[in-house]
């Protein structure tokens, strides 16, 4: 009788991380999913992120208006320079770290790595509904919170050899809720993370 193989410990890692980030709706498109480097393919041309966040006129009655506007400027840099990074597959050649510290970061260097030993890349880029949820000006550094309804609908993994789109993983949240913790460094608001919240959203 023919025995059935095990799977290895490393298919179970892989296996058991792609189930976590499908639950919590990662942004990292699910890439420790993406499947074997054989089937890899071309790049995408990736978009700028874009925010329904209006910027604030000169005569807003918000005195916090221009830290505001700021803060929500450097979390759309950060997704367009994570978006450059997946394309290309390395973080060499963005402004990543001018805008990202910390764990937001660190994730990114993360799924680089997972993503090149599947041989993948992304093309594409999310859309960003951000909010500034709380601002403390007097704090040293300066703190922000943010809240974003993060649209990755349109961010698709590819292939690096063949182009060809990486299936979606059955379930995965397109839309959802993620929360931004931000300090600002000198005159430069920098990312500390961007955690991926447990819930869906609906994306103005």
């Amino acid at each position: 009788m023919t025995r059935k193989a095990r799977p290895t410990p490393g298919a179970l890692r892989t296996r058991n991380r792609l189930i976590s980030l499908m639950l919590a709706g990662c942004a990292a498109l699910a890439l420790s999913g993406c499947g074997s480097s054989s089937d890899g393919g071309g790049k995408g041309n990736a978009a700028t992120p874009t925010t329904s966040t209006p910027a604030p006129s000169p005569s807003s009655a918000d005195p916090q208006a221009a830290e505001k506007q700021a803060v929500l400027d450097a979390y759309g840099h950060y997704w367009k320079e994570q978006a450059e990074a997946y394309k290309s597959g390395t973080i060499e050649g963005t402004d990543l770290k001018k805008y990202a510290v910390g764990d937001a970061l660190a994730r990114v260097q993360s799924d680089l790595m997972t993503m090149k030993e599947n041989g993948v890349i992304a093309a594409g880029a999310p859309r960003s509904d951000a909010i500034v949820t709380t601002l403390d000006l007097q704090s040293q550094p300066p703190k922000a919170t943010l809240s974003d309804c993060l649209d990755i609908s349109s961010w698709k993994r590819l292939y690096r050899k063949t182009g060809k789109e990486v299936p979606t993983p059955q379930g995965r949240i397109n839309r959802y809720m993620t929360v931004v913790e931000a300090e600002k460094w000198g005159s430069q608001w920098k990312i500390l993370s961007a955690t991926p919240q447990q819930r869906a959203c609906q994306a103005a």
